[in-house]
């Protein structure tokens, strides 16, 4: 808690070392995946899975790191301990706590699991690597830092098998995929169907969450080579893309329980783009899409969420037109464009003027409450207050748990 307001994070992240995948990967997938600096770079976290670079051409040799100051260097001064120790589920939870955040998602893998040809064997064993880290990272945070599952997309029987193991086996209560255009597919294809399905009988969260420098064809790729130009389009457009095509092509019709949030992305431009596709549908929606019973801003208004950070006051905006009742806070840690220490007070302090503390109550708390719907035990009964001093406090230097995209 900060200041009184109970926090959960939508929307966070980890830095993973390297090496990340051998302890949880079936043995027989091992051999397959390696991490490996290009010729004369030291990059993050470089993987190649069956021989291929996970990490675009463009981010393995592009320097972005350098150039917003987000080297291994930058990490340590910023985060301490837990850039160099790693990010442990019970150091997450010290770094999260001293935000004021009771509650956190993590969202990943970034890049190994969803390049552009990826085996869909392989990818779906990726993916439960994965959610046995994320059982791991549940259980050593003291149950403050769950995670999201990955879909494997590949392959849609694997996708839902993957599905029911980690919530059957494993605990997991949320699920993400991608937003892009993978294997010539928008995710408003009916062959994702199974999919939505099983998450509705299941009653969990989906979102989608875009990650810039993947290996494949996502926003921006094909014409910027520069982190200030892909970075300002990949997130927001990919989200764009993701809702209109799921709205249009009837997701959220076949599916009308369906909780989808799309992370990441900002949230000022909702209003204006819900506006954009009901004008397209009152065109040519009555011939083209026959089967659509509502207005996308209805059918957001009912099935969707959207994730709002620290500073963006266009939040105000959203609130607006579309009310306080669909956007939810994410911290963004630990990526470069987090405001750590200071996310939650940022967002605490935004226009005061035009954001009120009920808003913002329903915004740190009770909306993403109401979009992950998780089991009462997965909900912390002890919230502990952090001063608005606290900021200047590290993640090693005690704060308490009980706490590049």
């Amino acid at each position: 808690m900060r200041n009184g307001f109970k926090v959960f994070d939508a929307d966070a992240h980890v830095v993973y070392p390297r090496g990340f995948w051998t302890p949880y990967l079936d043995k027989k997938f091992q051999h397959r995946v390696e991490t490996q600096d290009p010729p004369g770079i030291t990059h993050y976290n470089p993987v190649k899975v069956d021989g291929r670079y996970t990490q675009h051409p463009t981010t393995l040799y592009g320097q972005f790191q350098k150039n917003i100051d987000w080297t291994h260097e930058d990490m340590v001064e910023t985060y301490g301990e837990i850039a160099v120790k790693g990010f442990t589920g019970d150091r997450v939870a010290r770094a999260l706590a001293v935000e004021g955040i009771d509650l956190a998602i993590i969202y990943g893998p970034e890049y190994d699991m969803w390049y552009d040809g990826i085996d869909p064997e392989m990818q779906a064993a990726l993916c439960r690597a994965y959610n046995r880290w994320g059982q791991e990272m549940r259980e050593t945070s003291g149950g403050r830092v769950l995670t999201s599952g990955p879909i494997p997309l590949g392959d849609v029987g694997r996708a839902v098998e993957e599905i029911q193991y980690a919530y059957e086996e494993l605990g997991i209560r949320a699920f993400w995929t991608r937003p892009n255009f993978m294997n010539r597919r928008n995710l408003g294809d009916r062959y994702y169907d199974p999919i939505y399905e099983l998450l509705q009988e299941l009653d969990v969260a989906f979102a989608t969450h875009e990650f810039m420098g993947l290996n494949a064809n996502t926003e921006g790729v094909d014409r910027f080579n520069t982190f200030t130009e892909w970075h300002t389009v990949v997130h927001q457009h990919e989200a764009m893309n993701a809702m209109l095509s799921m709205i249009v092509q009837g997701v959220f019709e076949r599916f009308p329980k369906l909780r989808c949030a799309y992370m990441e992305a900002g949230c000022g431009w909702v209003p204006s783009w819900l506006h954009r596709i009901d004008e397209q549908l009152e065109m040519a929606g009555a011939k083209e899409f026959p089967e659509l019973t509502m207005t996308a801003t209805d059918y957001w208004k009912r099935n969707c969420w959207t994730s709002t950070e620290c500073e963006e006051k266009y939040v105000t905006d959203v609130i607006r037109w579309l009310g306080d009742g669909r956007i939810v806070y994410e911290s963004d840690f630990p990526h470069p464009d987090s405001k750590y220490p200071h996310s939650t007070q940022t967002f605490l302090n935004l226009v005061p003027d035009q954001l009120s503390d009920d808003s913002k109550r329903k915004i740190l708390w009770d909306n993403a409450i109401d979009l992950y719907q998780l089991p009462e035990e997965y909900i912390p009964s002890e919230l502990h207050e952090v001063s608005e001093s606290a900021p200047g406090l590290r993640a090693e230097e005690g704060a308490s748990p009980a706490a590049p995209a």
